[in-house]
């Protein structure tokens, strides 16, 4: 079992090739590469994970390019954002072993066939230095 505790790089990313009509993993340096990526996922894929020793799970994006500093103090004074190692904090949820196996807390709830989902979803181990979790391939920073 992989030991999650530290930093995270996403690496890949669940998308929709057009060409072929399904989805499929993308290497981010592709996702990046596109002429027509949207803002938003650009700053999304250039995201750090933090899986930390109290449980936390934490998703940090760089803030946004052409943002003066003031405006940054504003939306952390207003509450609209928090900061945290010079990046946004855009998601904390919780992971933890469970019978072997790591965890996490995707924050997803739902029903599928009648049946009620819960959010706990195992982080799958891809390699020695990379998991899958959710939408994201990560690779250990």
């Amino acid at each position: 079992m992989i030991n999650l505790i530290g930093k995270w790089n996403i690496v890949e990313s669940i998308q929709f090739n057009e060409e072929k009509g399904q989805m499929e993993w993308t290497k981010v340096e592709d996702i990046l590469a596109k002429e027509d990526v949207d803002r938003q996922i650009a700053m999304l894929m250039k995201s750090i994970v933090l899986f930390e020793e109290d449980g936390n799970l934490v998703f940090l994006t760089p803030l946004p390019e052409g943002v003066s500093q003031e405006e940054i103090d504003e939306a952390v004074a207003a509450g609209a954002i928090k900061l945290r190692d010079g990046m946004m904090l855009t998601q904390q949820n919780h992971w933890k072993v469970e019978n072997g196996k790591n965890m996490a807390d995707t924050g997803m709830k739902g029903e599928v066939l009648g049946e009620k989902v819960g959010p706990w979803e195992e982080v799958k181990e891809i390699d020695a230095n990379t998991v899958e979790i959710m939408l994201y391939r990560l690779r250990k920073a």
